[in-house]
């Protein structure tokens, strides 16, 4: 199996291409933005220009998804004790939400005294977006994700929030970075405020996502996403973590002692009922643990070791099955696991190849 010399990258990763020293595309797209990361001096002006932008100019200066994970809850804390900004929190139900998150949402919203609110979608077609994603890409996660981007960009609008602000982790952000929907929202983080075009940037991107959905499910999906939202009324979906320093156990170690946020050893991603699952048939159809695109950027930024980054992936591999996770996922969006184990294993031995 052909692997990138730099980073851990090999050739289960999507859309891989590799230079003539064996560098992959996802290095070399990472090393034209690198300079941009290090400058720490431009990253604070540029986050200072957004937050100077929109300050006491709308109903709330920031909207923010907080799912009770550490980094929204992180973001929380300095939007509103560090920033002073007025924030407006909301959490999206979307099915799979933990009793645990959401008791942490509910005790923290009322501690940084910020007005919250809770989203809802309809349950069949959630039960539908589900369905088709894990069909099509056999993951739940892909039509997660719209509906996260969708209904953060839209309910900004709607509350009359100046922008938008999420806790994704650089290595969440960078993973497929020259080649995701979410390599824009980088570059346009990375430009003056004066810069930015924003009605250009987002019709774009969904124009971009909508055309991999099923046209039925789209106009219904469309119609309860953008109901009552005036049209190119965007304001800016702003990365957190593009501007500030990460680092994960400090963050931990940080809200444990400031805060009232409360979770046992395994907090990441624990909001989620069926995280497990669905990396578990990531798994079974790719190869290898979902989170290697994302160690890989912490190998090729420096913050590991190749030693230690293999190391790292090595333990993220699944050696059991889910099984309640896996029930629970499939009995909810109604589908069988022996099909879809036995689509996964086909993708695995000859779609990819």
């Amino acid at each position: 199996m052909k692997k990138c010399s730099r980073c851990l990258n090999d050739s289960t990763v999507r859309r891989m291409t590799y230079d003539e020293n064996g560098v992959c595309g996802y290095c070399r797209s990472y090393d034209r933005i690198s300079p941009l990361l290090s400058d720490k001096e431009r990253l604070s002006e540029l986050f200072r220009q957004r937050i100077e932008n929109v300050r006491g100019k709308y109903d709330y200066d920031a909207a923010l998804g907080i799912s009770g994970g550490k980094d929204s809850v992180f973001v929380l804390h300095e939007l509103v004790k560090k920033y002073g900004l007025k924030v407006k929190t909301f959490t999206m139900l979307n099915g799979f939400f933990s009793d645990n998150a959401r008791r942490n949402v509910d005790r923290l919203v009322n501690e940084f005294g910020v007005e919250h609110e809770y989203i809802g979608f309809d349950t069949d077609l959630l039960k539908r977006f589900y369905r088709y994603s894990m069909k099509h890409w056999l993951t739940p996660c892909i039509s997660c994700s719209y509906l996260g981007y969708a209904a953060m960009i839209n309910y900004t609008t709607k509350i009359n929030a100046g922008m938008c602000i999420h806790g994704r982790s650089p290595q969440q952000m960078l993973r497929y970075y020259g080649d995701d929907v979410f390599t824009s929202f980088i570059d346009t983080g990375l430009k003056p405020v004066s810069d930015i075009d924003l009605n250009a940037l987002y019709n774009e991107l969904l124009s971009s996502i909508e055309t991999r959905m099923d046209e039925n499910l789209l106009k219904d999906v469309k119609s309860m996403l953008y109901n009552g939202i005036p049209q190119n009324d965007f304001r800016e979906f702003v990365a957190y973590f593009l501007y500030h320093d990460y680092n994960e156990n400090d963050i931990v170690d940080f809200l444990r002692e400031n805060t009232g946020w409360t979770t046992d050893d395994k907090y990441d991603h624990y909001d989620c009922r069926v995280h497990n699952a669905a990396h578990y048939i990531y798994q079974c159809a790719e190869g290898r643990p979902h989170c290697l695109p994302e160690i890989s950027v912490l190998v090729r930024s420096g913050r590991l070791s190749r030693q230690e980054g293999l190391k790292l992936v090595q333990s993220q591999y699944y050696s059991e099955k889910p099984r309640e996770e896996l029930k629970l996922l499939c009995d909810t969006v109604g589908l069988r696991q022996t099909p879809l184990f036995l689509k996964a294993s086909v993708y695995r031995r000859f779609v990819k190849k």
